[in-house]
C-alpha cells in the first residue's frame, strides 16, 4: 500500500491507497515519529509520500527512510502547465487539487473551490493549464474575525441550515458568514462561466459539506491529486 501524509496548517491527515483505490483516511495527533510510525505499521506499506506546508524535523525523515521508501511531494512532480501564472507562488495544496482535476476531468474546464482554513478558487483549462485563482477567508476565519475584532459580537456556530436574512444578532452573523460565502462562490462561478461556458464546478475541503446540497462535492479530491504526484514504480 501507499501511505500518504498531508501536513497542513490545522490538520495532520493520512490516507492509504491500494494501487489507485483509496482505502482509509484519518488524522494523527502530532507531528512526531511515533505518531507516523503507528499509522505506517498498521498496514504493509510500500511507499510513504509526504506533502507538508509546515517544517518536518530532518531526523523524522531520516528515521522513516531507514524503514520505508519516502517521497516528499514537490512541484516538479506536477504535470499541469503554466503560461501566464507565476507557478513559483502556487502552494502545493492547490497544485495537488489542480492535478486531481486533470485526472478527474481530463477534457473539461474546471473551477475547483476548496473550503478549508481559507477558501481557494482554482481555474484549470481543458488543455491542462492553471489559468488563475483567488484566496479569501474561510468560514471559521470569518466568524472568528467578527468576534475577535469587536467587543460584543459572539462567535457563532456554523451549520448548513442558514438564511440570507437573520432575525437576531446570532442569525445575522451566521447569515453574514454562510450566505456571504455562498454569494461569493456564486459570483466566482458566474465570472468563470463567462470565460468558459462549459465549466465543471467542484467543491472540496473540510467545510465543503456545508454546501453539498448546492454544488458537486468531492471531499477526497485532494487525495486523488496527491496520488497523481507519487512516482510510479
Amino acid at each position: 500500500m501507499i501511505l500518504c501524509f498531508d501536513f497542513g496548517n490545522t490538520r495532520l491527515k493520512y490516507a492509504f491507497f491500494d494501487d489507485t483505490q483509496l482505502c482509509e483516511t484519518g488524522f494523527i495527533a502530532d507531528l512526531s515519529l511515533a505518531s507516523i510510525v503507528k499509522v505506517a505499521s498498521s498496514h504493509a506499506v510500500s511507499t510513504i509520500a509526504i506533502c507538508s506546508v509546515i517544517e518536518i524535523p530532518a531526523d523524522i525523515i531520516e528515521s522513516l527512510r531507514q524503514e520505508y521508501p519516502v517521497h516528499l511531494i514537490a512541484k516538479k512532480d506536477a504535470t499541469i502547465r503554466f503560461s501566464e501564472y507565476d507557478a513559483s507562488t502556487l502552494g502545493l495544496d492547490r497544485l495537488i487539487l489542480a492535478e486531481a482535476c486533470l485526472a478527474k476531468f481530463p477534457t473539461q474546464n474546471v473551477l475547483c473551490i476548496c473550503l478549508g482554513t481559507c477558501i481557494t478558487y482554482n481555474l484549470i483549462s481543458s488543455e491542462g493549464e492553471f489559468i488563475g485563482g483567488a484566496i479569501s477567508p474561510g468560514l471559521l476565519m470569518r466568524a472568528k474575525a467578527m468576534s475577535e475584532f469587536t467587543d460584543k459580537l459572539p462567535l457563532v456556530s456554523l451549520t448548513p441550515d442558514f438564511s440570507p436574512w437573520g432575525n437576531d444578532t446570532d442569525s445575522n452573523l451566521h447569515a453574514g458568514v454562510m450566505a456571504g460565502a455562498l454569494f461569493e462562490i456564486d459570483g466566482f462561478i458566474k465570472e468563470a462561466e463567462s470565460r468558459y461556458p462549459n465549466l465543471k464546478v467542484i467543491l472540496t475541503g473540510g467545510d465543503s459539506g456545508y454546501f453539498a446540497e448546492r454544488y458537486l462535492v468531492d471531499a477526497e479530491l485532494a487525495w486523488k491529486g496527491f496520488l497523481q504526484m507519487v512516482p510510479k514504480n
